[in-house]
């Protein structure tokens, strides 16, 4: 039997279904985008992405489907985290983050949707824009709390490695960014 992605839901895990479907609501635009939040395994370093559903690729943007996958463990049972978990308006900053990767990603053509994904893993500078424009997506959206504590949060030593910290400080937006953005 051949699985139908084109049918449109959202599939989220019950342990954030709250901060899943809290950040979902900013993107009334994405309703009709099938999006799966599922827990996974990451190869790169970081601990969630965002990227098209593999066998969704080639099909016609509006019937391609995307997945926000996460680590577990760095969510639920990280013990760096008052009771394990990540707090609950961190986790909705990243998730718009994230869902502004997909709807930057959705009015892609496969083709194009293919190369930012290679510019993005190649070229610094790429990927520097791609987390810029993830991020103001989410401003533009209404998330400018979630975000801000979500980038305090990461940038936090007590939680994270340095050489993290310093990923973030390159590649992503600063909290003094963020808010210029929101000020305009």
């Amino acid at each position: 039997m051949k699985r139908r992605y084109f049918r449109l839901v959202h599939l989220y895990p019950t342990e954030i279904e709250q901060e899943a479907r809290k950040a979902l609501a900013g993107y009334p635009e994405l309703n009709d985008t099938h999006i799966e939040f599922k827990w996974g395994k990451i190869a790169r370093q970081s601990f969630m992405l965002a990227q098209p559903i593999i066998p969704t690729l080639l099909k016609h943007r509006s019937k391609r489907g995307y997945q926000i996958i996460m680590k577990r463990h760095f969510f639920m049972d990280n013990p760096k985290f008052p009771n394990g978990r990540v707090l609950s308006n961190v986790i909705v900053g990243w998730l718009a983050h994230e869902l502004g990767h997909v709807l930057d990603y959705k009015d892609r053509s496969s083709i194009n949707l293919m190369w930012f994904g290679v510019m993005y893993y190649f070229s610094h500078d790429f990927l520097r824009k791609a987390e810029i424009t993830a991020d103001k997506n989410a401003v533009a959206r209404g998330f400018i709390d979630s975000i801000v504590e979500s980038k305090r949060f990461g940038r936090n030593p007590k939680y994270f490695p340095q050489s993290y910290i310093n990923k973030l400080n390159t590649f992503y937006p600063s909290v003094f960014q963020v808010m210029e953005w929101a000020e305009h």
